[in-house]
């Protein structure tokens, strides 16, 4: 459950969602949760008839759902909506923009600012925060407790950065970012070359730029060019324990979801969707609107508007026909065992 700290009534409701409301309006919301644990200023949602008997015996205030469900659930509060979740979402993401505008923008006495930092305007900086010179933190940043931000780094508008988040020297942060706890921006490349017989460190002297409204989960990892700069493109999404290598460019949109690794020089197009634990090799492009599947590994260059699936991966309609024909190998196994020893026979 989530409660708010600030309650919504139904012509709040209403405005916000442009939805029919059904039924009595003599309650106040100040939650959203499941079913289960819902109580009397709850809002729920429900689109599936698997759910109605579990939704219809909620105590919920108030229940998001479709024309076509309307009917069985009597005579309570209905909110009616084309597309019940996105609505439900639309309030909840309405919610939280309210309790942000009641961020405390101060800078805790325990950060450690070097006088050289440029703020654009207010700032929420958290206990125990480092901020190196010449960084430049853009109006509403919010920067969690413990969060170490290098020189020369730059943070767009109203960006925001969970505790203990590491943006190395030089890199980029656009506006209406968001980086949860333990993410690692500008990171060396994993860049080494054999010399006078050991591995010798390939210097690393780019940078990471990520666009606005990326958001990156927990531990995952941005490193930064050898030259030049890893790019991150506008409206991107990363999952939990992601790792993008040096010199690679993610286009806008996409999605990588958890356990994805790019190797060096990928290039990712628009609107890709990597599913979890894909991994690509270095200086490969993946083509815009390719749908690669879970576990698969990319070895070379794969056209776009098309869906990928297996290591290395193919076409997926093709992959699944092969996976499905691994389970009569042994039995085709045995078949052409006995035709070898009927060929010795004759």
């Amino acid at each position: 459950m989530k409660r708010f700290t600030l309650s919504l009534d139904p012509d709040s409701i209403i405005k916000i969602t442009s939805a029919e409301w059904i039924g009595p309006k003599d309650i106040v919301l100040s939650n959203v949760c499941e079913p289960d644990e819902a109580d009397s200023s709850s809002i729920i949602f429900c689109e599936q008839e698997r759910l109605l008997e579990q939704v219809k015996a909620s105590p919920a205030g108030l229940v998001v759902t479709s024309a076509s469900l309307q009917a069985r659930l009597g005579s309570r509060p209905l909110l009616i909506a084309e597309n019940p979740y996105l609505t439900f979402m639309t309030m909840v993401s309405y919610w939280l923009e309210l309790e942000a505008g009641q961020q405390d923008y101060s800078i805790h006495p325990t950060a450690i600012i070097d006088p050289t930092v440029r703020f654009e305007g207010e700032a929420a900086i958290g206990a125990h925060v480092v901020i190196a010179a010449n960084t430049v933190i853009g109006d509403r940043v919010s920067i969690g407790a413990n969060c170490i931000i290098g020189k020369d780094v730059f943070i767009g508008t109203e960006s925001s950065l969970y505790p203990q988040v590491t943006i190395y020297d030089s890199c980029q942060i656009g506006k209406h970012c968001i980086l949860h706890s333990g993410v690692v921006i500008g990171a060396d490349g994993f860049g080494y070359q054999v010399m006078e017989g050991k591995q010798q460190k390939v210097p690393q002297v780019g940078n990471v730029i990520i666009h606005d409204e990326v958001e990156i989960g927990a531990n995952s990892c941005i490193d930064r060019a050898t030259l030049g700069s890893t790019v991150i493109g506008k409206g991107t999404k990363i999952d939990n324990l992601v790792q993008v290598g040096h010199n690679c460019v993610v286009g806008e949109h996409s999605i990588l979801c958890a356990q994805v690794g790019l190797a060096g020089s990928t290039i990712v197009g628009d609107w890709v969707y990597l599913a979890g634990q894909v991994g690509a090799a270095g200086h490969i492009s993946i083509g815009s609107q390719a749908m690669v599947g879970a576990q698969s590994g990319i070895a070379s260059n794969l056209p776009g508007a098309a869906q990928y699936f297996g290591t290395p991966a193919i076409d997926a309609n093709l992959m699944k026909r092969v996976v499905v024909s691994w389970k009569h190998l042994p039995e085709m196994y045995r078949a052409y065992q006995k035709t070898l020893k009927g060929d010795k026979s004759d």
